[in-house]
């Protein structure tokens, strides 16, 4: 019997359907991974679909609805992955790839490499991919990639060694060193050896499977422990106690939220000058010592300092601080400066590739002129590029744009009240010391150091303590609305770290 029209083309649409499948099963390609295959689609053009390939090695997979970007998280690791960048933040580094993913079907697919350098190591594992059977073959074990960082915050200096994966390490202190061996690896090192200017430590050297950091003097004591999210090994260096003893262990996870406050500027680098000779890095540093104290009596938390004295920290490593603490939320503490001298009162910005307007941007040159870093050259190969800088930005800082601008709200509508002054509004722009900050982050312009009225103020204890305390209130509110069910109650017991009010 000849089939009517209407079957017809529901047969015809089964075939289709049927065709379709096979085809989709033909670019399949396999990851096989401790014993147990998994299939990942391929595209057209032989990239690879990062879901599947992702849940395979048990990463929890989200999408932004609004950006289409990728979330990746799991073994301690944070991956972003955007359509069009060949620059894919994992956890606080950028890993590049031949060629940017692309969306198919409304689904990222990424080059091979992608893979390899970005996905692969996270696990512990190194793959090898047979294209003639479109598999995958891990194997556990391999390289270990690893980034240096060195940040003296005092008491004590941190060397911040962030590794490609989870790796076991050992260590073992020596006079005025201390090496840290991870048996069996094969690194991948940033350098052979680096000299710094650090008070405590004075260069890093790396041979074979060890790392050895070489202290100034005796009289300092190292210890080395074990962090995730992302894998590292800290090693703090700092003044031996009296009696010689052992360094305290480790310290304990904690459940209370971070909050790391960033007094701008600092050693050479003065910041704005007042008429009457007050130095931005001054009221900074005096406004983040008293915030740091008026934060713990707003709400339960624990607060460090991106410095707590006269001391230079390159813009790059004060969103590091940051990220090191795991730090639910970063404040910069600047004060503004015009060519008007009747400009008063306080504006707070959030981070955008574009200014929100021509004085923002004004703004924030002024504040990105700071040097580099004090204490090495930036490694080869390392990008300064205004753009390049941002793509961390634009994928890991947008889940926390929302927010951001939020804190700011609240932070502005604290501060309109303390200088009396009409709104200035939040704004934004593209400040570099916001760049990489992987939380809610915002830059408060206190008030103008270039007037003579403000300058005066700014110089003042009660001032400075209005200032602290209307952002500790903007703060505590911020978490109330954000942490609804697991908000901080509040608190006056939890001493600020390092840091307390003068």
């Amino acid at each position: 019997m000849k089939p009517g029209p209407l079957r017809g083309a529901v047969l015809l649409a089964a075939a289709a359907l049927l065709s379709a499948g096979a085809r989709a099963a033909a670019e399949d390609a396999t990851i096989l991974w401790r014993g147990q295959p998994h299939p990942v689609a391929m595209s057209g053009a032989g990239e690879f679909r990062i879901a599947d390939a992702a849940r395979a090695l048990d990463f929890q997979v989200a999408t932004d609805p609004a950006t289409g970007v990728l979330t990746l998280t799991g073994h301690g690791h944070r991956v972003l992955v955007g359509a069009g960048t060949a620059q894919v933040p994992v956890d606080q580094r950028l890993v590049s790839i031949s060629k940017p993913a692309v969306s198919v079907g409304g689904a990222l697919y990424a080059p091979a490499d992608f893979f390899e350098k970005a996905l692969f190591p996270l696990v512990g594992a190194t793959g090898s991919y047979d294209a003639a059977r479109r598999v995958w073959t891990l194997s556990e074990g391999g390289t270990l990639s690893i980034e240096a960082a060195v940040v003296h915050i005092e008491p004590a200096t941190q060397v911040v060694l962030r590794l490609s994966a989870a790796a076991k390490f050992t260590s073992s202190p020596a006079p005025r060193a201390i090496q840290v061996r991870w048996p069996g690896a094969t690194l991948v090192p940033p350098f052979s050896e680096r000299r710094y200017e650090d008070p405590f430590v004075s260069a890093i050297r790396f041979d074979g499977d060890a790392a050895t950091i070489d202290l100034r003097d005796a009289g300092l004591s190292a210890r080395a422990y074990a962090l995730t999210a992302p894998d590292r090994v800290v090693v703090e260096v700092s003044r031996a106690g009296p009696a010689g003893g052992s360094a305290p262990p480790p310290p304990a996870p904690e459940a209370l939220p971070v909050i790391v406050i960033d007094p701008g500027h600092g050693g050479a680098e003065t910041g704005a000058i007042g008429a009457g000779g007050l130095q931005e890095k001054q009221a900074t540093l005096e406004m983040a010592r008293r915030l740091a104290a008026s934060l713990p009596r707003a709400l339960a938390c624990r607060v460090a300092l991106t410095r707590d004295g006269d001391s230079l920290i390159s813009l790059d490593d004060r969103t590091s601080v940051a990220n090191h603490e795991k730090a639910d939320l970063f404040l910069s503490i600047h004060t503004n400066s015009s060519r008007a001298s009747g400009a008063r009162g306080s504006e707070t910005y959030y981070l955008s590739l574009e200014a929100s307007d021509r004085l923002a941007q004004e703004v924030a040159n002024r504040e990105n002129l700071a040097p580099p870093t004090p204490s090495a050259t930036a490694p080869p190969g390392s990008s300064t590029n205004r753009d390049l800088d941002f793509i961390l930005w634009d994928l890991a800082q947008s889940a926390h744009l929302k927010e951001s601008s939020e804190l700011a709200e609240a932070i502005q509508n604290e501060l309109n009240v303390v200088s009396g002054t009409e709104n200035r509004g939040i704004k934004q722009a593209p400040f570099k010391v916001l760049v990489g900050a992987t939380m809610p982050a915002v830059l408060i312009e206190t008030a103008f150091i270039s007037n003579p009225d403000e300058e005066k103020k700014l110089s003042s204890p009660d001032f400075q303590q209005s200032v602290a305390d209307a952002v500790a209130k903007a703060v505590a509110s911020f978490f109330a609305r954000h942490r609804a069910g697991s908000a901080p109650a509040p608190a006056a017991t939890p001493a600020p770290t390092p840091a307390s009010a003068r």
